[in-house]
């Protein structure tokens, strides 16, 4: 989630596939792991040690290689195909089927799983089994890893910088391909009755993410299907009760990407 406090809208992105979903998730974590581990403090390095150690458990959870490796070639192979058409920018294209070609063959290159130096380290692994436990990494629970808390920003800056060395190439590769897949349709307005809308997917060209700009004033929620999608916006009037759907008509823009 993005937020625009000029125009006080929010975007919203709801995934279509279980690749995408994961994509999403992996993105928003080096996100908020490169803004903690550029801060000092070591309530920050903590923050992105806990980060790191939550990319860790995601990608413990299917082979992001080869989804990533099968998302990259079947852009590649989209794009090859853009080339013959007419009044495309051949410039451009070629840029990105270059850098595109450039991480697969990265991709391929990488040895064993993305996660296995961080698997088999004591010291991450100490702290992985505590960080599930409120309050599990105090320093009587984990006193090595209040120690390296201790150390000065540049040690410890080091040593977050080998732990998600690995990780990069994967990160560059995800956001390459989620910002084609963005830019793939322009946002458009469109107006939800009562807080209400719904429409059916193109099966010709099947979508792989819904984008959503709304104002900050409601927010969405989205049910997907293969064939069809609705969104309902709610308002959340009071954080001690339950959003409700608005009776109000909501303009928004909205845009159906596939690439």
């Amino acid at each position: 989630m993005n937020e625009s406090f000029s125009n006080r809208t929010i975007n919203y992105e709801q995934p279509l596939n279980e690749r995408m979903r994961t994509f999403l998730r992996y993105e928003q974590l080096t996100h908020r792991y490169e803004f903690f581990a550029k801060q000092e403090r070591p309530f920050d390095t903590h923050g992105a040690l806990l980060t790191l150690i939550e990319i860790l458990n995601l990608v413990s959870r299917g082979d992001l290689k080869q989804e990533l490796l099968k998302e990259i070639k079947r852009q590649i192979n989209t794009l090859e195909q853009l080339a013959n058409r007419p009044k495309v920018n051949t410039i451009k294209l070629n840029r990105v089927l270059s850098k595109h070609k450039s991480i697969f063959d990265a991709l391929h290159a990488f040895q064993g799983q993305i996660n296995d130096h961080l698997k088999k380290n004591v010291f991450i692994n100490s702290i992985r089994q505590r960080a599930s436990i409120p309050g599990g990494t105090c320093d009587f629970d984990l006193p090595e890893y209040h120690n390296w808390l201790g150390q000065s920003y540049m040690q410890r800056k080091k040593a977050l910088k080998d732990w998600a060395a690995p990780f990069e190439i994967f990160q560059e590769g995800i956001s390459q391909s989620l910002q084609l897949i963005r830019q793939s349709t322009q946002l458009k307005n469109n107006c939800a009755p009562k807080g209400f809308y719904s429409e059916t997917l193109d099966s010709d060209r099947p979508s792989q993410l819904i984008r959503i700009n709304v104002e900050s004033t409601y927010f969405p929620e989205c049910s997907a299907g293969k064939q069809r999608f609705s969104i309902r916006f709610l308002e959340q009037t009071n954080l001690n009760l339950n959003p409700k759907q608005t009776d109000a008509d909501v303009e928004f823009k909205l845009a159906c990407c596939a690439f």
